[in-house]
């Protein structure tokens, strides 16, 4: 699933991740949109004539391609590109909370009965509104934690066998956390490399975290062959995530302190991860 972002002249890539670029901001808006309004490839003749492909989706309102590009680059905040899986694809506009659509969009708008795999996209959206809730909460508990310092406030999460989890669970252990959920592309992409670090380095404690229900953070992990402990239901880790974006990866000393802190996954951040875990561990030795 992936993501734009348009503010004050720069432009923010999230899949789920913002990465802020510089240039050819408006080029790369209109492509998105120009792609999108290309006509749709229905999955059957039988289905195409009993449902209407849609093009928009403007607060859980369904629009047709017909929208006017520029009254949605007007009023947009954030482009969203959502597929059913089937080749359909709708282009979710992102609007400030008190948004309210002109009277003249009446005729652009389509029934939801009308829609392919309606139910599709609106699990999408709601997904993605409620990562945004968890990862933008007003009532944080704390503030994003230093390189350093111990862990702020406190958490009790259960794995996916039962076991509970709190800071004390953490002590006298080295562990790496990466906090992830199912609408990252590179989350669930980077799972088979991740389980190679329990071979490499069997006296750190790996623990995955995740917003969702058991039974998804189950189904994708096992599909992935994610072997790592996995902490469904997360409201701690998820926390920090902010507009940064998923994965984040941290690595705790036996302490308690917070010694790395990472959104992105790549061959240079693994790298970094890895330096820092055979130090660590040389300390726990001794």
């Amino acid at each position: 699933m992936s993501f734009i972002r348009l503010t004050h002249g720069k432009r923010q890539y999230k899949n789920i991740k913002y990465t802020t670029m510089k240039h050819n901001i408006y080029k790369t808006t209109i492509v998105a949109l120009l792609l999108f309004f290309i006509p749709f490839m229905p999955t059957s003749q039988a289905q195409q004539t009993k449902k209407e492909l849609v093009g928009v989706l403007i607060n859980h309102q369904f629009y047709s391609k017909d929208m006017p590009l520029n009254e949605i680059m007007s009023i947009q905040k954030g482009l969203q590109n959502l597929d059913d899986g089937e080749q359909h694809t709708v282009l979710h506009i992102l609007v400030p909370d008190d948004f309210v659509a002109p009277k003249t969009w009446k005729k652009y708008e389509i029934k939801r009965s009308n829609v392919v795999n309606a139910d599709k996209f609106e699990a999408k959206v709601l997904l993605f509104d409620e990562m945004r809730k968890v990862t933008h909460s007003a009532d944080k508990q704390f503030k994003n934690p230093k390189i350093g310092q111990k862990l702020p406030g406190t958490f009790t999460l259960q794995d996916l066998d039962g076991n509970t989890w709190t800071q004390d669970s953490l002590r006298n252990r080295v562990t790496v956390v990466n906090v992830w959920y199912s609408g990252c592309g590179p989350c669930r992409k980077e799972m088979p490399e991740l389980s190679t670090w329990k071979t490499r380095f069997p006296e750190v404690t790996f623990l995955s975290a995740d917003f969702e229900k058991p039974e998804i953070v189950k189904a994708i992990t096992e599909k992935h062959g994610f072997n790592w402990t996995h902490l469904p239901n997360d409201r701690y880790f998820t926390q920090w995530v902010g507009n940064e974006g998923f994965p984040l990866t941290l690595v705790i000393a036996m302490d308690g302190t917070l010694q790395y802190l990472s959104h992105k996954t790549c061959n240079e951040t693994r790298e970094e991860v890895f330096r820092l875990l055979k130090w660590l561990t040389t300390i726990q030795k001794e």
